[in-house]
């Protein structure tokens, strides 16, 4: 089944905007770029096309969308919860304590929520870590609010939050079977704008049989792999990723979540297989249990990551907080008062640039969609940005990498497309008028149900 739209006639030229394209043919430079039936036709200077809508760029920047790796969406109507939770008090109260109570419908509008969450702070594509798959109607209901909200997400099933418990840390239980319907019924077209991954336990939280079992029915299915490893003491003591190349399964299709307690060695083997990793610096450094940020680790093993959110029920859903919060990490480790992992000399460091191309290309890579996305390409899909570097709080943009990752906000993004959609402009969201309303109803049924006091 695919729900693509009829192709996108609308004809865009922005002109005159500083090009960030995560194209190392093309570069960085002040230019134009035309959007013609959904893709980028043409990127360079003096650019005209009199059948195109003119986008004054001066003063801005134009970029790929940001593209988060690794989201609950479902959690969407529940965000800002627990700032200051730890991992057990955040799996206690979100996963096993409300995640049973969710109907089809709390899903679908968590997962409304986020997606415009998402756009609204220049995330093009989420890629949906969605272990709330209580049923196949929850699953679907997931995947329907990624059409209608516009965004390109990568629906990655999951496990269920009914029985939580009983789905991790050792569990017995093999993956749900509804993926097969859903990979054949649902989102079997992995050309779409929203496709499907599979995010598979793994031997962390699983068993070494379970696993290998999921893994063959994920390649069977064709469909490329998750899985969070890494995860506080258990993670060091599982080591999940070398369990899985000790049983020769480790594989680029792979991209693996956290990996802050995964070892030096485990790191190397994932690059060796050419697997790739994503980072959620904000939630790492919020919340206690996990263990901190492995990005310079990464680099050191010859992975260049991807950067995600992971949860809004503990940090704020935009990417300019986890880039943010991902060099905050690394400034520690410089200073010498960073996680023992990273106590060892000689760290590779990144930049603001570096973190613009983790949160674009490298999440395109991890994703297995950057042959349609992730850069500002010609041919490529147009899933891009515009910010505005004339804003007060970005002014004088003396190094617009430096300061879109040190002062940028969601206010700042002026423009967002998706496959040649206008889904923002002029500072303002189209649609999801009534999304507060709902996700306020969402959460005060959920909070009900699970004899929670409902918020004055």
């Amino acid at each position: 089944m695919s729900h693509n739209p009829p192709q996108n006639e609308q004809r865009i030229l922005i002109k005159g905007a500083y090009l960030v394209t995560q194209d190392a043919e093309l570069g960085n430079f002040v230019g134009d770029i035309l959007v013609t039936d959904g893709r980028i036709s043409a990127v360079g200077q003096d650019l005209a096309d009199d059948r195109a809508r003119i986008v004054d760029g001066t003063g801005k920047a134009v970029l790929p969308g940001f593209i988060d790796t690794h989201r609950h969406n479902w959690q969407g109507a529940l965000r800002n919860l627990g700032p200051a939770w730890t991992y057990q008090e955040y799996r206690s109260q979100v996963q096993i304590g409300l995640g049973q109570y969710f109907d089809p419908e709390d899903v679908h509008i968590g997962n409304l929520a986020a997606d415009l969450m998402s756009l609204d702070s220049g995330v093009t594509t989420v890629r949906d870590e969605s272990h709330i798959s209580n049923s196949p109607e929850h699953s679907d209901a997931a995947i329907a609010a990624h059409w209608e909200s516009g965004i390109r997400a990568v629906f990655d099933h999951g496990w269920p939050s009914t029985e939580a418990e009983q789905w991790q840390f050792g569990s017995a239980r093999t993956h749900p079977v509804d993926i097969r319907r859903i990979r054949n019924e649902v989102l079997s077209d992995d050309s779409a704008r929203v496709t499907l991954n599979a995010m598979l336990r793994g031997p962390e939280l699983s068993t070494p049989e379970v696993s290998g079992k999921d893994i063959q029915l994920a390649r069977e299915l064709d469909l490329r792999i998750s899985m969070h490893v890494g995860l506080g003491e258990w993670g060091a003591e599982q080591q999940a990723i070398r369990q899985l190349e000790e049983t020769g399964l480790l594989a680029s299709d792979m991209t693996f979540i956290h990996c802050c307690t995964s070892t030096d060695e485990e790191l190397r083997m994932l690059a060796a297989r050419g697997a790739t990793a994503s980072v959620a610096g904000a939630l790492e450094v919020f919340m206690p249990g996990l263990g901190q940020p492995a990005t310079n680790r990464l680099l050191a093993a010859g992975v260049r990551p991807s950067l995600s959110v992971d949860t809004e029920t503990i940090v704020s859903g935009d990417m300019f907080g986890v880039m943010r919060a991902t060099l905050a990490y690394q400034q520690l480790v410089l200073a010498g008062a960073a996680g023992p992992m990273d106590r060892v000399p000689d760290l590779p460091t990144f930049d603001a640039a570096d973190l613009l191309s983790f949160a674009t290309i490298e999440g395109a890579r991890a994703a297995g969609i950057d042959d349609r996305t992730g850069s500002l390409t010609p041919g490529k899909e147009a899933d891009l940005i515009m910010i505005c570097l004339d804003h007060a709080n970005l002014l004088p943009a003396t190094d617009v990498a430096a300061s879109i990752v040190a002062g940028g906000h969601a206010g700042n993004v002026d423009l967002v497309l998706v496959a040649g959609v206008v889904l923002k402009e002029d500072g303002a969201l189209k649609g999801g008028d009534t999304v507060f309303a709902e996700a306020a109803a969402s959460r005060d049924r959920l909070f009900r149900a699970a004899s929670l006091p409902l918020p004055t």
